[in-house]
């Protein structure tokens, strides 16, 4: 755990793909990263618990908006 709250200490990009939010400790990763600067991307078919804390969120089935948030990556 030491080890995860050192990268997300120094992260500069927390994407989080699928989750409820609320199953902890990794519910609690997002609002660390959050605390510490970086930009949180919410890939998720509905918004999770810790919806508020990520800066984008992009809803809808896994199979379909994952793939096309890669290609947009690549693409920048």
């Amino acid at each position: 755990m030491e080890r995860i709250a050192d990268a997300l200490e120094s992260a500069d990009l927390f994407i989080s793909i699928g989750t409820s939010g609320n199953v902890y400790p990794a519910a609690g990763f997002v609002a660390q990263a959050y605390q510490a600067g970086a930009h949180t991307i919410e890939l998720n078919l509905e918004p999770s618990e810790g919806a508020h804390m990520f800066k984008e969120r992009i809803n809808g089935p896994a199979s379909q908006i994952v793939p096309a948030f890669v290609r947009t990556l690549l693409e920048t």
